[in-house]
């Protein structure tokens, strides 16, 4: 009986310290733990890493001198099993939970398995960090300054993009060396691994719908979008627009509160409404009861951004009403707002299906 009440209080103080030890870390989370950027070593020269130059017969098509001017044909191709599947379907990505971005799981051509962001605010198509370099041995052509130093990005060669049953194929592909890292006192706990696909890739599709109901992205390629009841959909105009140095932004003209507004629409971005301060004046009448309170948001590549932050109990967004929506006002000189007023993420989306139809130039919203 004594052994058996040993063996007990041992068990007890066993379940007591690690739940200390589980409090203690909770603890730490909260006043420790933070998104960073980290900026890794330069890659030219690393073990394993191969450099080869633009006319490099190894890359193929993707270095062709057009192949970054958001042009069809030579910049790269989509195959794979989709005319026996097409429209296709992919789960979301198991990092949606934390991210709520789009997000499914994409595989390269070595077969090293990554998350990748289906990002309309991303203008070129597609983009790495220097882990999958590393990791995959990819091929580089570092970027130089005018004094021949490394600028710290570059492009390289992606040969394939595996999504499910569609295979993107010698896309340009660019890289950064840095990534993101989640940090606890300063040491890491986890590291950003997502490829990004951008607009460019993105609208070669005649339709991509986000269902995150059934948490599925569907892609067509050559079907076009058929809403069936459309009076249960929303529909709102898409525009695309090129700059002078061949990006490429999506924006949708959508009302938010009652105010018309034209958004860039960023897909790869899990929060609501990120808005120049000179469109917050023109819509805070209409949104009652909120008071910004200062804050920064992290936005990888662009860096730790000073806003002010507000959460709408209830915020009409089209003819759907959003609960709990988060907005974030940014100074009209902050590089987020540069180039328009303000971009709408995915937040207000995550309980509905939400359609890209670029054939039509619409975004199709379910009510």
């Amino acid at each position: 009986m004594a052994g058996q009440n040993t063996y007990f209080l041992g068990v007890m103080d066993m379940q007591r310290i690690i739940l200390s030890s589980v409090l203690g870390l909770f603890v730490l989370a909260q006043t420790g733990c933070q998104m960073v950027v980290v900026n890794g070593k330069s890659l030219e020269g690393m073990q394993g890493v191969r450099l080869v130059r633009p006319n490099d017969p190894i890359t193929g098509p993707c270095w062709a001198k057009d192949a970054y001017d958001g042009s069809w044909g030579r910049s790269g191709q989509i195959d794979g099993n989709t005319r026996q599947a097409d429209p296709c379907r992919i789960k979301y990505h198991s990092s949606y939970s934390a991210n709520r971005w789009m997000a499914v799981e994409g595989k390269l051509g070595n077969g090293g398995k990554y998350p990748v962001v289906l990002d309309t605010g991303a203008s070129i198509a597609l983009f790495v960090n220097d882990i999958h370099i590393l990791e995959n041995k990819l091929a580089i052509c570092p970027l130089k300054s005018n004094s021949g130093d490394s600028v710290g990005w570059g492009r390289c060669h992606l040969p394939k993009l595996h999504l499910g049953q569609v295979t993107l194929v010698n896309w340009p592909c660019f890289y950064r060396e840095q990534h993101t890292e989640v940090q606890l006192l300063g040491l890491p706990l986890a590291r950003g691994k997502a490829v990004i696909a951008g607009l460019a890739a993105l609208r070669r599709f005649k339709y991509i719908a986000f269902d995150s109901v059934t948490k599925e992205v569907e892609f067509s390629l050559e079907k076009v979008f058929e809403s069936g009841q459309s009076d249960s959909w929303a529909q709102y105009s898409l525009l695309i627009e090129e700059d002078l140095g061949g990006n490429v932004f999506l924006f949708v003209k959508i009302p938010i509160g009652g105010q018309e507004t034209e958004l860039q629409l960023d897909t790869g971005s899990g929060r609501g409404l990120a808005i120049a301060e000179e469109l917050w004046v023109r819509m805070r009448d209409k949104i009652q009861h909120v008071k910004l309170r200062k804050g920064r948001d992290l936005y990888p590549y662009i860096g730790s951004l000073a806003c002010k932050r507000a959460v709408v109990p209830e915020l009409q967004v089209g003819d759907r009403t959003v609960k709990n929506a988060k907005i974030s006002v940014f100074p009209n000189d902050s590089p987020l707002v540069e180039q328009c007023a303000g971009l709408l993420g995915m937040q207000y989306f995550q309980d509905t299906v939400m359609v890209l139809d670029f054939e039509r130039n619409l975004m199709w919203v379910k009510g």
